[in-house]
């Protein structure tokens, strides 16, 4: 039997499983933020429609043609891998409403809203909202320039508010104390793993950029690292101290092709993904005692700018370092640092026993 894309199967009580097809009841409902937007009312229940493959074919060359005409301007392969799969989840939430045309007139901002809020009734957490609705409004921005659609449902749309978080970082002692717990033998996994987390540290990259680094990214006589960042922007890294002498001595030895990874899997194989990083950067973490405390790659990219910062480093320097494109995302290290020191304050204050002094 043919079904509509995006049904869900649920069974009567006399048996057979039926297909009812996702978010076709009041949808959304008004004590929904996005159902309020829509004036209290559900979109109601669409018609049945099926796609044609034209349809399907349109929509791919679509998403083919903007997806191409992105990377051109120097998007990474991360976030088109993102962008695809935010514009093919959309794709399939139209199917289930019965829209196949991505341009039609009815893909208005009633149907944007009921995105949204499908969105949230399937839990999505606030951050990937947000991404979602950042990748289908350049998406719709695009089709509005290239004359397909007339206007862009997601333009005046807001997303979740996101909750204030401070980073999570981890202290100089206990970064220390990790780094400490590392094995720095003769065998090359436990060099490269080393090499790996006082990198994390000594430089703040992110894990996607360590991903990516290649043997020729590493310059011997500066004795700085290229990192290719969001958007593929590139800058160069110094390596201070302990982090240069543990990536030469990693190394150390027959060297392969410039264009080799930095950090293969086995020596002359294949790149470490980001879900290999991570799991070596965990395994470490458990080893040294600290696998309570939620540390993950980015906390070491936390810890580091949090670090120089409270060693006087400059903010616009730590900008640079870190890659930021703005100086407001460096700056929430200054609540860090801020944090940090109330925590210092009041523990001394406890421990000292004349605190309460009021002539202290």
């Amino acid at each position: 039997m043919l079904l509509p894309a995006g049904s869900t199967g649920s069974r009567s009580s006399n048996g057979p499983v039926r297909r009812i097809p996702v978010g076709w009841e009041g949808f959304p409902p008004a004590a929904s933020p996005w159902g309020r937007a829509l004036g209290g009312k559900g979109s109601g229940r669409p018609r049945k429609h099926w796609t044609t493959r034209e349809d399907a074919e349109r929509q791919d060359a679509l998403i083919r043609s903007y997806l191409e005409e992105i990377a051109q301007s120097g998007v990474s392969p991360r976030t088109l891998v993102a962008y695809r799969k935010d514009l093919e989840s959309f794709r399939l939430f139209l199917r289930s409403r019965g829209k196949g045309d991505p341009t039609g007139g009815d893909v208005d901002r009633s149907l944007a809203l009921s995105y949204l809020f499908d969105l949230e009734q399937r839990e999505y957490r606030p951050r990937s909202v947000l991404r979602i609705l950042s990748s289908l409004r350049s998406y719709y921005h695009w089709l509005c320039t290239k004359g397909l659609t007339a206007t862009n449902p997601f333009e005046d749309l807001s997303g979740p508010r996101l909750p204030r978080t401070v980073p999570a970082i981890l202290s100089e002692r206990d970064m220390a104390a990790l780094l400490a717990r590392v094995p720095s033998g003769e065998g090359w996994a436990e060099r490269r793993d080393r090499a790996i987390l006082e990198l994390f540290y000594l430089t703040g990259i992110r894990l996607s950029e360590m991903a990516h680094l290649l043997r020729s990214d590493l310059a011997n006589a500066s004795g700085r690292i290229r990192v290719r960042g969001k958007g593929n922007r590139e800058r160069m890294v110094p390596l201070v101290g302990q982090a240069k002498e543990t990536l030469l001595r990693f190394l150390e030895g027959p060297g392969g092709p410039p264009g080799d990874p930095l950090f293969p899997q086995a020596p002359g194989g294949a790149p470490l993904s980001v879900h290999q990083i991570g799991r070596i950067v965990r395994k470490h973490v458990r080893e040294a005692g600290l696998g309570d405390r939620g540390v993950t790659p980015h906390t070491f990219r936390h810890s580091c700018a949090t670090h120089l910062l409270d060693h006087g480093m400059d903010l616009r320097k730590i900008q640079e370092l870190l890659g930021h494109r703005s100086l407001g995302t460096t700056q929430k290290y200054t609540h860090v640092g801020l944090a940090e020191l109330r925590r210092k304050y009041d523990r001394i204050r406890q421990e000292s026993p004349d605190h309460d002094d009021p002539n202290g």
